[in-house]
C-alpha cells in the first residue's frame, strides 16, 4: 500500500506541476507582454527576452509550488529550490523558443502553434522537471541521513 500511495503522490505532484507550470507560464507571458507594451520599447529582442523570462518565472513558480514541502525545511533550502526552478524555467523557455522558431515540420507548423507556444511548453517541462528532481533528491538525502543516524545510534555511536 505504501508503494501505491507513493506513486499516487508522485503522479499527482507531477500533474500539478505541469498544470500550475503551464498556467503560470501563460500568465507570465501575459504580464511580460503588458510590461513590454506599456514600456514603449520597440526592440524585438527585448520583447522576446521579456516573454521568455516571464514564461520561465511563471513556470518556475508553478513547479516550485507543486513540489513544495514545508515540514522541517529551512528558508535557505526553500530559496535554493525556488531559484533553481526559476532558472530552469527561463532556460527551458529559451530552449523552447529556439526549437519553436526553427520548427518547419508540416504537422506542427500551423498559425495556432507559434514559437511562444513552444516557449511556454519548454519552460513548463524543464521547470517542473527541475523542481521534481530537486525534491526527490532532497527526500533521498533526508532518508539516507535518518537511516545513517539510526544505524549509529543503535550501535552506541553519535553523529
Amino acid at each position: 500500500m505504501y508503494r501505491v500511495q507513493s506513486f499516487m503522490v508522485f503522479a499527482g505532484r507531477t500533474a500539478l506541476g505541469l498544470g500550475l507550470g503551464s498556467g503560470f507560464s501563460i500568465a507570465g507571458i501575459g504580464i511580460a507582454w503588458g510590461f513590454f507594451v506599456f514600456s514603449s520599447s520597440r526592440s524585438l529582442d527585448t520583447m522576446l527576452w521579456s516573454l521568455m523570462i516571464g514564461a520561465g518565472l511563471g513556470a518556475g513558480l508553478g513547479g516550485f509550488l507543486a513540489w513544495l514541502r514545508l515540514d522541517g525545511e529551512n528558508l535557505l533550502l526553500l530559496l535554493a529550490a525556488a531559484i533553481l526552478a526559476a532558472a530552469a524555467g527561463i532556460g527551458g523557455a529559451w530552449g523552447g523558443y529556439a526549437y519553436g522558431a526553427r520548427q518547419t515540420v508540416e504537422c506542427c507548423a500551423m498559425p495556432t502553434v507559434t514559437p511562444i507556444t513552444y516557449t511556454a511548453a519548454g519552460a513548463t517541462l524543464v521547470a517542473s522537471g527541475a523542481a521534481m528532481v530537486f525534491s526527490l533528491a532532497r527526500d533521498v538525502m533526508r532518508r539516507w541521513r535518518h537511516t545513517r543516524i539510526d544505524n549509529h545510534e543503535s550501535h552506541g555511536l553519535t553523529v
